[in-house]
C-alpha cells in the first residue's frame, strides 16, 4: 500500500515538471522571435488585393418598360377574283417574290369569250337599226314637207330614231362589261410584295368573293403592342423606339413610332401603338415575337458607373474607391439602372476610381493593386 501510494505521487510530480518545462520553452521561443526583430507567421503583413478601376463618368441614362409585341406587315393584300370560273393556271406559289401588275392566277375565260362574240353581235343588230331608223327619219322629213305624211307620223319616226340610238348605247355598254368580264380572268399583282398565302390549285372552281391569295409587302414592317395608360402621354409620334426580335438579331433594331390610337382599349384600357421598322433584308417576318422598350425616364448629364462595382451590405449600397494605394469604402444612392450601367445620386464625383474587379473581397483600407489585365 505504501508503494502505490509513493507511485502515483511520483507520476503526479514528473506531470507538473513536464509542464513547466513546456511552457518556459515556449516563452523562450517567442521571446527569441522578439528579440531578433522578427514576428509570428499571423502577424505577417496583409498582401495587397489585385483590384481593376473603372472612372466615374457623366452621361445619359433611361428607365425602360418593355412591351409585348408582335411583327406585322406594312401592307397586307387579300386576292379576291372578280369572276368566277375554272383555274387555269397558278403563276406563282407561296413565298415568291411578285411585281405589281405581274399575272398571279389565269381563269378559263372560254365563256366569257363567247358572250363577247354575242355583245359584238347585238351591237351590230343595234347599229344597223340606228342606220335604218336614221333613213326613216330623213324620207318622213321630206314627205311631212310635201305633205304627204301627218305630223305624228314624223314624230314616230324621230322617236324610232332615239329608240335606235339608246339601244347601240346599250349593246356598247354590254359589249364592254363582256370585255371586262374576260380582262378579269386574269388576277394581277396589286402591289410589289411576297405571296403569304396560297388556296387555290389548277383546275379547281373559284366564285367571286372568295380569297384565292394574300400577298404582303414587308420590305418594313410595324411592330404593334399597347402600351398602358400610365405611359401614353410620354410617346408622340417620331420617336425613336428600340424594338428586340430574338427570332431574326441578338442586336435591337430601331424604329419610328408612327401610329397612335386615340383612345384606349375598352377592355384592356390601353392604347395601340405601331413602331415602323426597315426591314430592306427581310429579316423580319409577319407574326415574329418582338419587345419593345420604351424610355419612361431619362437623366442627362448623370453620374454614371458600371453596375458590378456596386456592393449592398445590411442593406446599404456601397463602393471601393482607391485612393492612395487603400480601398475606401463609400455610401452610395443609386438611381436608374439600364443595363450594365447605374445612375449614381450622391456619394461620388466625377472621376473618381471605383473598384469593379475584387470589390467583393477588400476591406475599408484594404491595401491594393491596380492591375490593367
Amino acid at each position: 500500500m505504501v508503494k502505490e501510494a509513493k507511485g502515483k505521487v511520483n507520476r503526479k510530480w514528473l506531470i507538473t515538471v513536464g509542464a513547466i518545462i513546456i511552457l518556459m520553452i515556449g516563452f523562450f521561443v517567442v521571446r527569441g522571435y522578439r528579440g531578433t526583430g522578427k514576428t509570428t507567421p499571423a502577424a505577417d503583413d496583409i498582401r495587397p488585393v489585385s483590384v481593376k478601376l473603372a472612372a466615374v463618368q457623366k452621361g445619359s441614362i433611361s428607365r425602360r418598360m418593355t412591351l409585348a409585341a408582335k411583327i406585322v406587315p406594312a401592307t397586307e393584300v387579300t386576292i379576291i377574283p372578280k369572276v368566277g370560273g375554272r383555274v387555269a393556271a397558278v403563276a406563282v406559289d407561296l413565298g415568291d417574290p411578285v411585281k405589281a401588275g405581274q399575272t398571279l392566277i389565269q381563269l378559263d375565260d372560254t365563256d366569257y369569250s363567247i358572250q363577247v362574240q354575242q355583245m359584238e353581235a347585238n351591237l351590230e343588230l343595234a347599229v344597223a337599226g340606228q342606220k335604218s331608223a336614221a333613213l326613216n327619219l330623213e324620207r318622213s322629213e321630206q314627205l311631212a314637207e310635201s305633205g304627204v305624211i301627218a305630223q305624228r307620223d314624223l314624230d314616230n319616226a324621230r322617236t324610232t330614231l332615239e329608240q335606235a340610238d339608246a339601244q347601240v348605247k346599250q349593246a356598247a355598254a354590254a359589249l364592254a362589261n363582256a370585255r371586262n368580264q374576260v380582262a378579269n380572268t386574269s388576277i394581277y399583282a396589286p402591289i410589289d410584295g411576297l405571296v403569304s398565302s396560297r388556296h387555290v390549285d389548277t383546275g379547281e372552281m373559284v366564285n367571286t368573293g372568295g380569297t384565292v391569295m394574300t400577298m404582303v409587302d414587308i420590305s418594313s414592317v410595324y411592330a404593334e403592342c399597347s402600351v398602358p395608360e400610365s405611359e401614353i402621354g410620354r410617346l408622340s409620334p417620331g420617336q425613336k423606339i428600340k424594338v428586340r426580335v430574338a427570332a431574326a438579331s441578338a442586336e435591337p433594331f430601331e424604329g419610328t413610332l408612327t401610329n397612335l390610337a386615340p383612345a384606349a382599349d375598352s377592355q384592356s384600357k390601353a392604347f395601340s401603338v405601331r413602331v415602323r421598322l426597315e426591314n430592306s433584308g427581310l429579316k423580319l417576318k409577319p407574326g415574329m415575337f418582338a419587345e419593345v422598350e420604351l424610355a419612361t425616364e431619362e437623366h442627362q448629364q448623370a453620374l454614371l458607373i458600371p453596375k458590378e462595382a456596386i456592393v449592398e451590405k445590411a442593406g446599404q449600397k456601397l463602393v471601393y474607391l482607391a485612393k492612395e494605394g487603400k480601398a475606401v469604402e463609400t455610401s452610395v444612392n443609386i438611381g436608374i439602372t439600364e443595363g450594365e450601367t447605374a445612375e449614381v445620386l450622391d456619394g461620388l464625383q466625377e472621376g473618381d476610381q471605383v473598384i469593379t474587379v475584387g470589390q467583393t473581397v477588400v476591406q475599408n483600407g484594404s491595401p491594393v493593386e491596380i492591375t490593367t489585365a
